[in-house]
């Protein structure tokens, strides 16, 4: 598949969504997302929407809803995939970029309707509803600058960039710090803890350089 006039591949995943009983690959490339029929390969829709820098973050499927964001001071839109005649998809902006929902490196998460990630590389930490783009509220953390996120049990795990880890409860109306720690061999500026959080079978895992570091983190 081709799009005339993109701007080179993306750092971010592919994502599988489901249109009209459709299987639709969708994926954002250095030129902005776009959605691809996965058993001919055939291009159904594309957004323009071009980070100065790179598009590093996988976009957020809900349904027919695509939550796409990039840092370097563009942000975050969502858009609705419609299905067509002769299985074709259209897209419809539900709302457009915000620049208020950038996020750079670190990925966003969605729990519900809430999506949760850092502000670009600011170490501040938000929580916005998916459907409106409405922020929750926004936090600064204990460490600096790109944060990953991830949750598990009604917790949200925080990992910034210089190697600073921090746990607190899960929850739209605010984020309030329990406990944190730093991750040993963290804190070169050189080589940064970018790396997302991975959490399996009640452990989570980080990368640092090329060590993998495992935390025990359920109760039993």
């Amino acid at each position: 598949c081709v799009r005339p006039d993109d701007v080179g591949a993306g750092h971010s995943s592919i994502v599988i969504s489901h249109v009209g009983g459709q299987k639709v690959y969708v994926q954002n490339t250095g030129g902005g997302p776009m959605g691809i029929a996965a058993d001919s390969g055939q291009l159904l829709w594309s957004y323009d929407m071009r980070p100065p820098t790179a598009f590093i973050p996988t976009p957020v499927i809900q349904d027919d809803y695509v939550f796409t964001v990039a840092g370097y001071k563009l942000g975050g839109a969502l858009l609705q995939q419609v299905p067509q005649a002769a299985g074709g998809v259209a897209i419809k902006e539900i709302y457009g970029v915000k620049s208020e929902l950038g996020n750079k490196h670190g990925g966003v998460i969605r729990v519900g309707d809430q999506l949760y990630a850092g502000a670009e590389d600011q170490n501040i930490l938000y929580c916005a509803d998916m459907l409106t783009g409405e922020v929750r509220w926004k936090k600064r953390g204990s460490g600096a600058n790109s944060i990953a996120v991830i949750a598990a049990d009604g917790k949200l795990y925080v990992r910034f960039q210089n190697g600073v880890v921090a746990m607190g409860k899960l929850d739209p109306d605010g984020f309030e710090e329990v406990s944190s720690f730093t991750t040993p061999g963290s804190g070169d500026s050189q080589q940064p803890s970018w790396a997302h959080p991975v959490i399996s079978n009640g452990q989570l895992l980080l990368r640092e350089g090329d060590a993998i570091l495992c935390y025990r983190i359920s109760k039993s």
